[in-house]
């Protein structure tokens, strides 16, 4: 009995800080905290938003390699770019863009794969 109190207690103390912790910050001072704390911010995530903060990283690599000049630029850039937001920010609009340009997107890709394919539009075969 006292064993299930116990344990019973240690999860009321667990639970208490659980949730409670801010998210963390990214840090785009320099090389080293801007590497901890990304990957800090990272682990603040679950599952399915990983897989979001991931996307939204790369497009933001990929714009910011393409503006850069040097590789010093790029990092200097990304680190600037990142510093001061939080991992569920950035999903947060990176999850806007994609309700905001999903439909877009999604019929300019296919759109692409139509003119690879030497495939004409759908309302252009409806129109014969």
């Amino acid at each position: 009995m006292r064993s299930i109190l116990l344990l019973g207690a240690c999860l009321m103390v667990c639970a208490c800080g659980y949730g409670s912790k801010e998210p963390t910050v990214i840090d785009g001072a320099n090389a080293e905290t801007f590497s901890r704390t990304l990957s800090a911010a990272k682990a603040d995530l679950g599952p399915k938003d990983r897989l979001k903060f991931e996307a939204a990283l790369s497009e933001f690599k990929a714009r910011t390699f393409a503006k850069a000049d040097t590789r010093a630029d790029y990092q200097r850039m990304l680190r600037k770019g990142l510093d001061g937001l939080t991992a569920p920010r950035v999903v947060s609009q990176f999850d806007r863009d994609v309700d905001r340009v999903g439909g877009q997107a999604a019929d300019a890709v296919f759109e692409a794969k139509r003119a690879l394919n030497g495939k004409e539009r759908p309302a252009d075969r409806r129109s014969e």
